[in-house]
């Protein structure tokens, strides 16, 4: 199992400071565009911003608030927002919330984002668990480690997807009536939507959902031995897809705030089935 100060010196420092004012995690959740309203519905609490937490860069992106705060009446720390690479950040730096949680003795995370749907099926608004990606970035946090120190040298990203977290998630779906299907997340770094080619490359590379971020976190989240669920909100069909759909970011907000609040039930509860597990 790899350290996590191997994604900066400052990820102990943050992970203590965070335990002082938040007490010890047993989860973690990323907060994707859009699915701010599920720290309204885990009850979040206490927040620490991240202008207080050592190393920490603030977030830039619209939706993303930044800082910690911890899910009420659980040991949960929900990150209000994340780092991106089109930001100007490098791998290693997107990761460090995860990072953070790793060297705070968390046992896994949620990651959640937006995507674009790549399946003709696809409606705006609904969830999609991730069961494996395509890494199209260019980029890998376990690069910013010197070679040296890496343990493992070479990761084996089988498996990096919980199944058991899967199965919990699909249980907690059949539960409620949710639509959740699986799917293959391509990543690309952005801040540019893709082209219909693009699309079109991707759908014929396997993947059917797509987005900016996630896979970053969900290998260092391997490489630190964390167990990992992802969970995506359609927030519109691929480019080119549907004739005359622009895609702008304020759409994605609202269409996936509209979703994570009106599934705030099935997402709460399955973030307590991945603390029984």
């Amino acid at each position: 199992m790899g350290d996590p100060s191997h994604f900066g010196d400052d990820v102990p420092g943050a992970a203590e400071f965070l335990r002082s004012r938040l007490g010890s995690p047993d989860l973690g959740v990323l907060l994707g565009s859009g699915f701010a309203p599920l720290a309204t519905a885990l009850d979040a609490g206490a927040t620490v911003p991240a202008s207080e937490i050592p190393g920490c860069p603030g977030c830039t992106v619209d939706g993303h608030v930044g800082g910690v705060a911890r899910a009420g009446g659980a040991n949960v720390w929900v990150f209000l927002g994340r780092l991106h690479l089109h930001e100007g950040h490098d791998a290693g730096r997107v990761v460090q919330p995860v990072a953070i949680l790793a060297a705070a003795g968390a046992g896994g995370a949620l990651l959640t984002c937006a995507a674009g749907g790549l399946l003709e099926t696809d409606r705006p608004g609904d969830f999609v668990l991730i069961s494996d990606h395509l890494n199209l970035t260019g980029a890998d946090p376990l690069r910013s480690i010197p070679p040296g120190k890496k343990d493992p040298p070479f990761l084996d990203l089988q498996g990096t997807y919980d199944p058991i977290f899967q199965d919990a998630w699909r249980r907690q779906a059949r539960n409620e009536g949710v639509r959740l299907r699986d799917g293959i997340l391509a990543s690309l770094p952005g801040p540019c939507y893709e082209t219909p080619a693009e699309v079109r490359m991707l759908r014929a590379l396997g993947a059917d959902l797509v987005s900016m971020s996630t896979v970053p976190e969900a290998i260092a989240a391997r490489y630190l031995g964390l167990r990992v669920a992802a969970v995506a909100c359609i927030a519109n069909a691929g480019a080119g897809m549907r004739e005359h759909a622009p895609i702008g970011h304020r759409g994605v907000l609202e269409t996936v705030e509209k979703a994570v609040a009106g599934g705030s039930r099935f997402l709460t509860d399955g973030i307590r089935g991945m603390l029984l597990t």
